[in-house]
């Protein structure tokens, strides 16, 4: 061999030996683990690492195939028989036997005959990416926990207005506890106390909140209309259907809530009909005898005594208890008068930007109001506040103006006789009630004095001898 040939040969060699070197380098050094195999899938080299990866030494995997790697549990999932199987590039996540995770992307090499030469797998460690992936979804999943409770809870305070020492706060408490079950619900209180109000807050704070929620006055219907109004009915029914039939309220509703306001009205015939539809989740549509599947949550309302129907013969017994499995009573503004002030501040502001105002109630106006029985509860109290912004012509309303919209005069209300007591006690009553009621709004006795049209000395004369027996 000449000596130029000689020497092309060492330079060759020593390239060879630079790139081979420079290859260890690259395979030692990457972030990520690289091995090659050659075409029948025996593994020639691998970056280093492989013991802390796979749990075995580096001379175990060299040598051996893509198969035996498989077989002895070193990977679940060969990528490089993947590749050697089907001559593609794959890419696929393969566990190791260390209990790593890794995505794995095989590289088949090609020699100028189009035969497989080599199979190069560059594999990335996400076992710790997929760790803070699933930190993150339970953060996530913590986070929606923490804005539905936020959410809650701001639904009671825009929806349940109460003093702290309130019987509501009971109802408050309980409103949050039934929200989160799908039992049925009685909601039972008079005409006014907000029964619609507190069953479309249960509805929102349900997991049904997104689904429908469909409020139906069982009193507002027609008793002949009813039953098609709840069930629906299919094509050719009765004279006059619709083609195609009719969805009734429970379909409508369905995976949603469905509100039964004023129970009580359903006739006993279409009780029959409900109790079924509650105890089996189906119905029958008018004209139909096939049953109709669904899911809704049941919530229903009354300002009867449903017991006292059941005993008079009005309402079946079964349905009342079917109904009755979470009953609420809303008790009557007269029995918790301390909210009174906190609703008629949250009416004030509501009436008030509605009609762009910004009028006020004196001392002697809210305990005018205060005063009063209010039979039609809430509503009645929301219904007054409002007239009263509207009507009034001044910034300042005063106890005249609520007794004029309350009473229909200027006059406070008129006397209750609970019974038959001797003319004159009756008379001292009254005088006393007056005497102290005056001097709870007035202060002084020279202003009851005027107001009553008496003397001052009258005045105080009267209150040294009430105050002895009162």
């Amino acid at each position: 061999m000449e000596k130029n040939q000689l020497e092309e040969l060492l330079k060759e060699l020593e390239y060879h030996k630079q790139v081979y070197e420079e290859l260890n380098l690259i395979l030692d050094t990457t972030f990520d683990f690289i091995s090659i195999a050659d075409g029948k899938g025996i593994f020639l080299r691998l970056s280093k690492g492989s013991e802390e990866i796979f749990n075995v030494s580096e001379g175990e995997i060299i040598g051996s195939s893509c198969y035996d790697v498989e077989r002895m549990g070193i990977v679940d999932n060969s990528v490089t028989r993947v590749v050697l199987e089907t001559g593609k590039k794959i890419s696929s996540v393969q566990i190791t036997q260390g209990g790593k995770r890794f995505m794995v992307i095989g590289i088949p090499m090609f020699d100028d005959k189009g035969r497989l030469k080599r199979i190069i797998n560059i594999s990335r460690d996400i076992t710790e990416i997929e760790k803070l992936n699933n930190r993150l979804k339970e953060t996530e999943e913590l986070l929606d926990w923490y804005r539905y409770e936020i959410l809650k809870k701001q639904e009671f305070e825009e929806t349940f207005i109460y003093n702290e020492t309130s019987s509501m706060k009971k109802i408050f408490n309980l409103v949050n506890q039934v929200s989160r079950v799908d039992a049925t619900v009685l909601l039972q209180g008079e005409t006014g106390v907000g029964k619609n109000l507190i069953a479309k807050t249960i509805h929102k704070l349900s997991s049904r909140r997104e689904n429908p929620f469909v409020q139906i006055n069982c009193g507002a219907i027609p008793e002949n209309l009813l039953e098609s109004e709840l069930f629906g009915y299919v094509e050719g029914a009765f004279t006059g259907a619709a083609k195609g039939g009719k969805k009734g309220f429970f379909e409508i509703a369905n995976d949603g809530t469905i509100f039964l306001d004023e129970i009580a009205e359903i006739p006993l015939y279409l009780q029959v009909k409900l109790l079924h539809a509650l105890e089996h989740h189906e119905i029958y549509k008018v004209g139909s005898s096939s049953p109709t599947k669904f899911n809704v949550r049941i919530l229903t309302a009354t300002n009867k005594d449903l017991k006292a129907m059941v005993k008079d013969g009005g309402f079946r017994e079964d349905l009342y208890y079917r109904l009755n499995v979470l009953p609420i009573f809303i008790p009557p503004l007269r029995e918790r008068m301390d909210d009174i002030p906190l609703l008629t501040h949250h009416f004030l502001s509501k009436y008030n930007n509605k009609y762009c105002m910004n009028k006020q109630l004196t001392m002697e106006a809210h305990k005018a109001l205060a005063q009063y029985k209010w039979p039609g509860n809430i509503r009645e109290l929301e219904n007054v506040i409002e007239r009263l912004i509207i009507t009034c012509g001044q910034d300042m309303i005063d106890a005249s103006h609520v007794y004029n919209t309350v009473y229909g005069s200027n006059e406070r209300a008129t006397i209750e006789i609970n019974g038959i007591i001797p003319l004159k006690q009756a008379v001292e009553k009254v005088e006393k009630e007056l005497l102290f009621k005056a001097m709870e709004e007035f202060k002084t006795t020279r202003e009851v004095a005027k107001v009553l049209e008496i003397d001052q000395s009258t005045v105080v004369k009267k209150l040294n001898k009430y105050k002895n027996i009162r």
